[in-house]
Parts: C-alpha cells; structure tokens; sequence
C-alpha cells in the first residue's frame, strides 16, 4: 500500500489520484495508492501538496522533493457577498492557520488586489475542505466580508449561495501547487513505486486537459455541493487549461516560489534548493 498524503482535500489536490484510480491506471501498473490526510498519517512517503511540502522543506521539518507538477495555478478564490461594492477591500477576512502555505498565498494577494488601502483582521480557520465550510460560513452570517476558500467548492456552487468571485489567486500567481512530492528520507524519488505513480498520474493529467467523462466523475466526486453543471464549469474553466505544465516552466515558477516563501518564512532557501530538480 502506499499511501499519499493531501493537505486539503481540494479538488485540484485530488483530482489526477482519483482519475488514477478511476480509470484502473494504479492497477494496471500493479499498485495500490490510497489518500490519506498528510497531517494524520505522518508515514505517508508521498505528497500530492506540493506548496506545504515546500513549507515543511524550508522550515527543515521534512526533506521533500518534487517528482511531478499538475499545474502552476493556485486554485484559491476570495469570495465576498454579491452587492458588495467596497473598493477599500475587506476588513475582516476568514482565512487560513498562520504560517500554512493558502496563509500567505492570501497575503500576497491582498497586497496585490488592495495594495494601499490597510490590512484587514483576519479570521484563522483550520486548512482543508472542513475549514473551507467554516470560511463559508462565517461569511455568509457576516462575521467575515471576505473568505478564502479551496476548489472543494467550485465557483457555479458560491455563486448561487449569493456570493461574487472578488480574485482567483491562479491569475495573479504562479506557484507550483498540486502533484506528487516524495520523502527522501522514506523512499527515493526513482524507485520504481513513486515512478508508477508517476506514470499513473501523468496519464491522469491528460485525461483532465481532454476533459475525459473519467475526469468529470473524479471532479464531480470531490466537491461538496454539486449541482451537475459545477463539475463541468469548473473543469473546463480551471483545471482543463491549467494543468500539464512544462518542466522548464514548472523549474522557473519553482525557484521564484523558494525565493518569495524563504523570504515569507524567513528560512534560508538553500534546504530546497533542489526541491524542483526531478521534475520532468
């Protein structure tokens, strides 16, 4: 069994191991890969978070490398009510645990889209799809004006609840996000376990870029709340284009994301220096 380990539970984390599965590529290549939340199963050698496995790496707590990117685009939005017109930006923002990777994700973010204008309290709730239901919440009731919130939900779902997109972070940033990393302390990045999930899941990346009926059930099966016509909006919006980057722009994007997180963390970058090498 091996065992990979999300940090979210978001679609865009999920979705080429569930394709893998779905379409019998595991089993082809005669492998048993299960899912497991990371944070739980600390003996998980793999990673399908690559942005808090290179928090881990910076901070000296893991040494993880990458050994496949499924896109270079952050599928992170921050969500306001419809009818509100404030051009300051928020004041009050549900957000994620202080110092997770989606934390300062966010604060780049509101740099970029309200540079000049303060900022805003901000509301800690736990990382994953379950906090992503807290966010929501506190939104909707009006404790938060603002709310960060993962591909767990997809847009079509947020925008019928009464809610407006304010910024997709996949625009404005580009960061290696989602595929597999490795623990090089468990396993190598070349033993032929970790190159068959490899294999499995790149296979998988082609089915999302032909927006495969296989890849529509696998995202249709990670969100909460699908109406039907969710998972085709957001696999044909979001992931189809985004995913299946190229290795030279995935070293490029990489050794911009060790420079800015090492600066954000206040680490050295040289423990990940080659957290990016492998990939190919």
């Amino acid at each position: 069994m091996i065992l990979l380990g999300y940090r979210d539970h978001n679609v865009h984390e999920l979705v080429c191991h569930e394709i893998a599965a779905r379409a019998g590529y595991y089993d082809r290549l005669g492998i048993d890969v299960k899912a497991v939340s990371g944070p739980d199963h600390p003996e998980a050698a793999l990673s399908a978070g690559l942005g808090g496995s290179l928090v881990e790496t910076l901070r000296g707590q893991r040494r993880w490398k990458v050994a496949l990117v499924h896109t270079l685009h952050p599928l992170f939005w921050i969500w306001t009510r419809k009818g509100d017109t404030r051009s300051a930006g928020p004041t009050v923002v549900a957000g994620h645990p202080e110092g997770s990777i989606v934390c300062a994700f966010t604060q780049r973010m509101l740099s970029y889209r309200w540079a000049g204008h303060g900022t805003p309290s901000m509301l800690r709730f736990p990382a994953g799809s379950a906090g992503d239901r807290q966010r929501l919440e506190a939104l909707r009731s009006g404790e938060a004006d603002a709310a960060v919130l993962g591909s767990a939900f997809a847009p079509g779902t947020l925008s019928r609840l009464g809610l407006a997109e304010s910024l997709f972070f996949g625009v404005a940033l580009r960061f290696p996000t989602a595929g597999v990393a490795v623990d090089v302390d468990k396993t190598g990045i070349d033993h032929p376990s970790v190159r068959k999930v490899v294999a499995a899941q790149t296979a998988a990346i082609a089915k999302v870029r032909s927006r495969d009926p296989v890849a529509l059930d696998a995202v249709a099966s990670l969100l909460h709340d699908d109406s039907g016509t969710d998972a085709q909006r957001l696999l044909a919006d979001y992931l189809s284009p985004q995913y299946g980057p190229d290795p030279r722009d995935v070293r490029a994007a990489g050794a911009d994301a060790i420079e800015w997180l090492a600066d954000v963390l206040n680490t050295g970058g040289n423990t990940a220096a080659d957290f990016y090498e492998a990939v190919r």
